[in-house]
């Protein structure tokens, strides 16, 4: 089991996926699932959610919860049958 990925807005294009589940081993980040997914998806992915080891300043990630959603960054860990949706910061 994995931590499923949603894209949303321009992040699509950038990252050229909507959606993926992406493999994820105990003590895991929002760092780290970028990285799968650049594996995955190419190159690209990575500098189109991350600027070195932040979030780029254009963009969100956040952790679906039941209730509200809560804001993550760069180091915050994720854990298997997690959602994670990245968007663009408003």
């Amino acid at each position: 089991m994995g931590v499923k990925v949603r894209l949303e807005g321009a992040l699509v294009a950038r990252a050229g996926a909507r959606q993926a589940t992406v493999p994820v081993e105990e003590q895991m980040t929002v760092r780290d699932v970028v990285k799968r997914l650049s594996e995955r998806f190419g190159p690209h992915v990575e500098p189109a959610i991350l600027e070195g080891d932040r979030l780029r300043s254009d963009t969100r990630a956040v952790r679906e919860l039941p209730g509200p959603t809560e804001r993550l960054g760069p180091t915050s860990r994720v854990k298997a049958g997690q959602t994670v949706r990245f968007e663009m910061a408003t």
